[in-house]
């Protein structure tokens, strides 16, 4: 990617709420990551398809692209942390269920942490978190792309913006692209009229002092946080564990009790 390249995605996300990174992962990743999927699959209801990172190194590749870990970062800092990693099979006649902000669970949208002050209004100064959906298929008119309303991450109601059937738009995207959206960008699956399940993994990160998805310092597995080489303690938010010792016993660096205090870690 270009500096140009680079610049034309950051302006495309400023304006329209989302950008379509090409060419992150190849074909034979594409393929690799297809054939996992089927194979959780049929674990789905033990949550198979939850924490990919965990199941299979091809997952890994979601967050070792530096051109994308560089987009992530320019939105939301050195420090950004991967919230969770998730499987997505759309079957043929599925999708198409409307469309949702997201931020309800653990964001700035959820009901429970909205103050009087807010006036019923979202932030949207600032980019709080970004969504990425791996498509390991293509993405078409036709096979459940996403849709997803340009220009709504500005909007700071709570509500869907009005006419927001007639702007829609299904944002169409080749095997191996990324594509990247703000979390207050209005978004859902699109119906997939074809004959063919569409593929991808769903990656949200979050800036490092927001509540992430799942406490993936804690889950992920040690051997998955070395192969992600020096930035595998920032992506999965290990440096930013709360202390659970006085801070003086505490190593923030390392994100757990220092030497002399081992023995209190906690898996």
């Amino acid at each position: 990617m270009t500096q140009e390249e680079f610049d034309q995605h950051v302006l495309h996300m400023q304006l329209q709420g989302y950008a379509v990174l090409p060419a992150i992962l190849t074909p034979d990743e594409c393929a690799e990551g297809i054939d996992q999927l089927n194979r959780l699959a049929r674990q789905r209801e033990q949550g198979g398809f939850e924490l990919l990172f965990n199941k299979a190194r091809i997952f890994e590749r979601s967050y070792q692209v530096p051109q994308l870990i560089r987009f992530i970062r320019h939105f939301l800092g050195a420090d950004a942390l991967l919230s969770s990693m998730h499987g997505s099979i759309l079957p043929p006649g599925s999708g198409g269920g409307g469309l949702h902000a997201d931020g309800a669970i653990t964001g700035h949208n959820r009901s429970q942490s909205l103050a009087a002050a807010d006036g019923q209004r979202r932030i949207t100064s600032h980019i709080i978190a970004l969504n990425t959906i791996h498509c390991l298929t293509p993405f078409t008119a036709t096979n459940g792309a996403t849709q997803l309303v340009p220009g709504s991450h500005l909007y700071d109601g709570l509500d869907l913006p009005a006419d927001h059937l007639r702007q829609a738009r299904i944002v169409a995207a080749e095997a191996g692209s990324v594509l990247v959206f703000n979390v207050n960008t209005w978004h859902g699956s699109s119906a997939n009229q074809s004959e063919a399940a569409r593929y991808a993994v769903l990656n949200p990160w979050r800036r490092q002092w927001t509540r992430c998805e799942y406490e993936v310092a804690r889950l992920v597995k040690p051997e998955v946080v070395d192969r992600a080489g020096e930035d595998g303690k920032i992506i999965f938010g290990q440096g930013a564990t709360p202390p659970y010792l006085e801070m003086w016993q505490w190593d923030r660096e390392q994100g757990g009790p220092k030497g002399e205090w081992a023995h209190l870690h906690r898996a």
